[in-house]
């Protein structure tokens, strides 16, 4: 039976990935400080990955296949991990984030374009561009090998991020969507299972090892096209307005994405054999459906910028 350990692994992305490891007959081990619930089959290693004692306790004697991270954030996490299961894994992968793109020139961004520190994300980025070149340096170091994704926006059952959920509940409760500036930026949407796939996929697989990817749906579309297509998913008419953001109003004080443009080039892990199974319309039908049924979308709390 083959085994991972997830970084994390009780929240969205993590739980995703468990739940399909665990479907398809892998050991699964979560290593979390268990704020949240875990699944039920998952082996649960309750810890704070910073502390190095309690760390090397509950990983005593534990050899797996590969490290899923998910929750390594800074280049200390990742070297921490690495050094206390040395040689006690075959391939590590790491869930990065298209934010660590920077100073872009052209679009759409490829996995050889610029990346590291930028004014837009902050030490997010900074420290998720350390983290990846940390595992990099490791991988000759340590000998394992490596893969990392690049997400761009995220979606899906269970998102903790209020996205989509923010654009469903506005259409619910009939109040407009106030979209900044124009809403003319391109933004690119992966559903959550596409995500898992291509982790699945690059599990014990050559034409993964040692490689970055760009990972997301196959769809560049504008904010206004994304509003438009959650009020198809819904069988209702949106109405979107706009604000201008300016040096005292950000678009991040009212809406749950930036105002930039974040799209990228996916062809490489395509070539790859990495198939998306989700139109942005199938995989948004999805989420509302079951958000809906579960009575997840709630009317909003309105925004000070409401009176603008």
């Amino acid at each position: 039976m083959k085994k991972i350990l997830i970084m994390g692994g009780n929240q969205f992305v993590g739980e995703a990935i468990a739940k399909e490891f665990l479907e398809k007959g892998y050991k699964v081990y979560a290593l979390n400080r268990g704020t949240r619930k875990n699944l039920d089959a998952v082996i649960h290693l309750k810890c704070d990955r910073n502390k190095v004692e309690d760390l090397e306790q509950v990983l005593k004697n534990i050899y797996v296949d590969a490290i899923i991270d998910v929750s390594g954030y800074t280049q200390s996490e990742v070297k921490l991990i690495q050094n206390i299961m040395k040689n006690r894994f075959s391939q590590y992968i790491f869930i990065s984030s298209a934010s660590i793109y920077n100073n872009i020139s052209s679009y759409p961004v490829n996995e050889d374009d610029f990346v590291g520190e930028n004014n837009i994300w902050g030490d997010y980025a900074k420290n998720k561009f350390l983290a990846e070149s940390e595992i990099i340096n490791n991988s000759k170091l340590f000998g394992f090998k490596y893969t990392i994704f690049r997400p761009f926006y995220i979606y899906g059952i269970g998102n903790n991020h209020n996205r989509e959920n923010y654009i469903f509940s506005r259409i619910k409760y009939d109040l407009p969507i106030y979209l900044p500036n124009k809403g003319e930026n391109i933004v690119q949407f992966g559903y959550i299972d596409d995500l898992v796939n291509a982790i699945l996929l690059s599990i014990d697989n050559e034409l993964y090892f040692d490689e970055i990817f760009n990972i997301s749906g196959d769809e560049c579309i504008s904010f206004n096209k994304f509003v438009e297509i959650c009020g198809k998913v819904m069988g209702k008419k949106v109405n979107i307005k706009f604000i201008n953001t300016s040096d005292k109003i950000k678009a991040r004080d009212w809406f749950p994405f930036r105002d930039i443009h974040l799209f990228g080039d996916i062809s490489k892990i395509k070539k790859r054999g990495f198939k998306n199974q989700y139109s942005l319309f199938d995989g948004l039908k999805k989420v509302y459906d079951y958000n809906e049924k579960n009575k997840m979308i709630t009317k909003p709390i309105l925004n000070k910028l409401e009176n603008i």
